[in-house]
């Protein structure tokens, strides 16, 4: 397949659209095409999960995420909040994004990441060039419409980076935000978005091993670790069995 990165042309020109005839419901070939998700259920489990299992992240739930998002107002770190909760990157991953990252092929959109650890302030040249690739499709829509009005507007040139801020500056800016709304129990940081995207996915029962590919886990034992909020719910197992 041949791929196309986005010239200012293709930025400005919207995606075709049936004006006179109504818009078909997209395919889905994932057998799980639906579930339905007690978020407040999960919410109110997610003290015991944390207290019982030593290394699990913090995390948030979708509808925690969706408050964060709207009560941001700034375009700059609303685009990098959304980005970060629906792609599963890195902050440093985030930080080294060009325009160039983003992909479309005409069937799909996309960006690729350059698999990044975690380090202080901006990632260096020479790290983002010897970095691993990897490509996470992008299907939402109105997300796809900010990125490309947002690279058109900018201006931006091919190769320049799209947030030139250190991974710190987003930090504090998203206590901040947190602060704003009301608030946290525990602290939460970019990567918080990140691990909240991994149990966003498997909460819609999507394989684990492509939850790692996305993640840019070398191993999948690095991914299983979000299992746990699937399986900290396991008292109607017990049901029908009789103690007394």
């Amino acid at each position: 397949m041949v791929h196309m990165t986005l010239s200012d042309t293709q930025l400005s020109r919207p995606r075709p659209q049936k004006l006179f005839h109504p818009v078909e419901e997209p395919l889905s070939t994932f057998p799980i095409q639906s579930v339905r998700i007690d978020w407040d259920r999960l919410i109110a489990k997610r003290p015991t999960v944390l207290q019982t299992i030593d290394t699990m992240p913090a995390y948030l739930i979708k509808p925690e995420v969706l408050t964060l998002l709207e009560a941001e107002k700034h375009p700059t770190y609303r685009l990098i909040l959304d980005l970060m909760w629906t792609t599963g990157a890195r902050i440093s991953e985030i930080l080294a994004l060009t325009p160039s990252s983003f992909i479309d092929d005409g069937y799909d959109f996309g960006v690729i990441l350059k698999t990044l650890k975690q380090r202080p302030g901006r990632p260096s040249k020479a790290s983002i060039q010897r970095s691993p690739k990897r490509y996470v499709p992008i299907v939402d829509f109105a997300l796809q419409d900010r990125i490309q009005s947002y690279l058109y507007a900018r201006r931006f040139r091919k190769t320049e980076r799209i947030f030139p801020m250190a991974r710190q500056t987003v930090n504090r800016h998203i206590t901040a935000l947190v602060e704003r709304v009301g608030g946290s129990p525990f602290a939460i940081s970019a990567h918080t978005f990140r691990h909240s995207f991994a149990i966003h996915l498997l909460l819609h029962g999507r394989p684990l091993k492509y939850v790692s590919q996305l993640l840019g886990h070398k191993s999948i034992d690095s991914t299983e670790i979000y299992t746990n909020v699937l399986t900290i719910d396991g008292g109607h197992f017990l049901e029908g069995v009789d103690f007394h």
